[in-house]
């Protein structure tokens, strides 16, 4: 247990709240854990006067539940049983309006589209853009966040002090100051509002960074705890590594969350911030907004490629920052070679899209061939009033800050060699400091196999093992034990004597011998070669 370096939200902004004007813009910049939901219905909230409204806006439907049941309960008021009836409530104690980026996207386009004005903001007097990163982090596959990002960002609102918040807000940060500016210089008549930031510092110490080569180490590692701890798998590829951790796991041990889940599991997660099962799987989809305070929860995997989505996933495990519990983080090493793979196909996305500055070309191909268009809904759109194709510049944004880093990365490996993506993450943490190979975990075996191992080595000791005996003992070691070294294929047809018996002793520490081939010189095996395990004192 440790104190953290980091201030409480309440406490970076103090009773500085109480100056926030309207048209003035705030950013928080809080590490999860520092109690920014707190804040707001603690602290702003019980500040409101008469007859102020505030609006909240969340990315995930699961953190509106959870809010939602948070504030019903401040206001004593009843919370409903299914999610269905939770879902339908939209306003609290008539102060308090809850909705999400989605929302706010879709009200946009129905201005658009069927002249209808529902998103005005001017009705609040605050309001909270909670996980604000949403705008750009998502824009790779969520083509209305343009909507969004039009309204929120680009847009003044005078009558509304605007909060925008998150524990990563290097992406979204420019831009918000870049638009209050130029609103400035647009002389709306009232050019003295201002920009407030605050910050509650960053503090990851408490987590112990292991490093990982693909999902079988982090799937023997669970096959090896025998204790009581919980393990939070964020994975990259929910078919393959999900599947993978369920097969080789049991659905009896694991648990999986993604898009779309409804789920006893994840009913358990919003009502207690717990889960059930040893093992919880998830996608972006449990990235942000979802809590889990448990004790038991002491090892975490994310397998992200981003900083942004990385650090919401480890922020998923409550903290308390002044008694923290340690917890083990395992983070994957990746190859220079999947970096290639993504520049390529983000550059190749990227001549697609330059395609459009010749249009006849552009259309020629899409108009003919619409399913050509996959990959691409995210960066084109058709505007309503001209009927063009036109590009959406949230996704183009995306799309070249993946592009960005995608070059960095296949620098940095060719400067820092093959740890350069464990370093990179190692520095969004601020934990450049504490790397060591020693923190590699190279290959996992496991217990039960090594168990299984030695007793049938103790059912063969002093037995003449000749050619069939000694490759029913390969098999063994190659089928039950495929992952011994991280240097060696041992693949072979059979193991020599030698290798045999550096597996045995000097890999997985158990106490037996491998002589060398000898010749037996009676009976029907005369002339054949064999090898005797014996078993050492200990």
């Amino acid at each position: 247990m440790k104190k953290l370096n980091l201030k409480w939200v309440a406490e970076s902004i103090g009773d500085d709240y109480k100056n926030w004007k309207k048209g003035d813009t705030v950013l928080i910049q809080a590490q999860t854990g520092t109690g920014k939901t707190w804040f707001v219905k603690n602290v702003l909230l019980d500040y409101l006067k008469t007859g102020e409204k505030l609006l909240f806006v969340c990315n995930r439907t699961n953190l509106k539940r959870q809010l939602k049941k948070d504030l019903l309960k401040k206001y004593n008021q009843p919370i409903p049983e299914t999610f269905e009836e939770l879902d339908d409530i939209t306003t609290i104690d008539d102060k308090v309006i809850i909705s999400s980026y989605h929302a706010i996207s879709e009200s946009i386009k129905n201005e658009i589209y069927e002249n209808e004005n529902k998103s005005d903001f001017g009705l609040y007097d605050y309001i909270v853009f909670d996980e604000s990163h949403f705008i750009f982090a998502d824009a790779s596959f969520n083509n209305k966040n343009r909507f969004a990002y039009q309204k929120i960002v680009k847009e003044w609102h005078p009558q509304t002090v605007k909060i925008f918040i998150s524990a990563t807000m290097q992406e979204i940060r420019n831009p918000i100051i870049n638009c209050v500016e130029k609103n400035k210089k647009k002389g709306f008549g009232l050019d003295n509002f201002d920009i407030h930031e605050y910050s509650t510092g960053i503090d990851y110490s408490y987590v112990d960074v292991k490093y990982f080569k693909n999902i079988d180490v982090i799937t023997n590692l669970i096959k090896n705890d025998t204790s009581d701890d919980k393990w939070l798998i964020f994975v990259s590829d929910i078919e393959k590594q999900a599947n993978i951790l369920m097969k080789e796991l049991s659905e009896n041990k694991c648990s999986v969350i993604k898009s779309g889940t409804q789920s006893d599991e994840l009913n358990s997660i919003i009502k207690d911030s717990k889960f059930n099962k040893k093992v919880l799987i998830c996608t972006k989809a449990m990235d942000n907004g979802i809590n889990i305070d448990d004790s038991m929860l002491r090892h975490i995997v994310i397998m992200t490629w981003d900083q942004i989505s990385f650090i919401q996933m480890l922020g998923r495990k409550r903290v308390d920052i002044d008694n923290a519990e340690e917890i083990n983080l395992y983070i994957p090493k990746r190859f220079k070679k999947s970096f290639l793979s993504k520049l390529h196909n983000h550059n190749n996305k990227k001549k697609e899209i330059e395609l459009l500055n010749n249009e006849s070309a552009f259309y020629k191909k899409y108009d003919n061939d619409l399913k050509e268009f996959k990959g691409l809904n995210d960066v084109f759109y058709r505007d309503y009033k001209s009927g063009k194709i036109k590009i959406n510049m949230i996704g183009w944004k995306r799309l070249n800050e993946d592009i960005k880093f995608s070059e960095y990365m296949i620098e940095a490996f060719d400067e820092l060699g093959e740890y350069a993506f464990i370093l990179e993450q190692l520095k969004w943490l601020d934990l450049g400091h504490t790397f060591s190979t020693l923190n590699d975990i190279g290959d996992v075996i496991v217990d039960d196999e090594v168990q299984s191992l030695e007793n049938y080595l103790d059912s063969i000791v002093g037995d003449k093992l000749f050619t069939s005996e000694q490759q029913e003992l390969s098999n063994i070691i190659l089928k039950e034990l495929i992952t011994i070294s991280k240097d060696v294929d041992y693949r072979t047809k059979k193991l020599k004597h030698g290798t045999i018996e550096a597996i045995v002793r000097s890999q997985l520490n158990l106490p037996y011998a491998v002589s060398k081939p000898k010749v037996e010189g009676k009976g029907e095996m005369r002339g054949k070669r064999y090898i005797i395990v014996s078993k050492l004192e200990s």
